[in-house]
């Protein structure tokens, strides 16, 4: 019998059932959450749906060329006119709303170009950033300094990243490898009490 439980869990796996009670899961998740949220306003909803994401080797290119255009006695001002120039040839998502913070806010301030943009994509990465600048500015550092630390501390959250989708893809695997290594004798070895079993019942 325990065998027999043990196939039965092993081809529901190879059918997909892992996938479908995973769906469910999410599903029960979602009903509970918004249960307890009473519901959100479509206006919310929207904004949520709306939520960008910015690749962090964009993030890291981005403060790499403003490091390399203060680096190069430009002003924060400058660099961020040639970086914008530069990511508009890309034709992603971050370029276009680097253009359309540096078109709207850099007469106001450099700044805000990159407040802006750390609100547009909800970045951490972008927010140290602008601390680091506002320190930098405080404290008589140069700008190309504390880029240079931001693009540093970029590197090491794209490695991190890197690490954590290796880890999970091993774990998906890791259901397809049991079922391929022993799903086969498993099935071999209960066939013959399914028949057997069945032989017993048209009787």
């Amino acid at each position: 019998m325990v065998l027999l439980a043990a196939c039965f869990a092993v081809l529901f796996i190879a059918a997909g059932g892992y996938q479908a009670l995973r769906k469910v899961w999410r599903f029960q998740r979602s009903r509970r959450r918004w249960g307890k949220s009473g519901g959100t306003s479509s206006a919310t909803t929207g904004q949520q749906r709306k939520t960008l994401v910015a690749d962090l080797r964009d993030v890291r290119d981005f403060a790499f060329n403003l490091q390399l255009g203060t680096s190069m006695e430009a002003t924060l001002s400058g660099a961020l006119t040639e970086t914008a120039q530069q990511f508009a040839a890309r034709k992603g998502i971050f370029g276009e709303r680097l253009k359309r913070q540096v078109d709207a806010k850099l007469a106001s301030s450099p700044e805000d170009v990159i407040r802006g943009l750390a609100e547009d994509f909800d970045s951490l990465q972008l927010r140290e950033m602008l601390d680091r600048l506002a320190m930098a500015r405080e404290g008589g550092v140069s700008y190309e300094r504390a880029l240079a630390i931001s693009v540093d501390s970029i590197e090491e959250d794209i490695r991190a990243q890197v690490e954590q989708e290796i880890q999970q893809a091993q774990t998906k695997l890791t259901v397809p490898m049991v079922v391929g290594v022993f799903g086969p004798p498993l099935v071999i070895g209960i066939l013959p009490l399914i028949a057997r079993m069945l032989g017993i019942l048209s009787r």
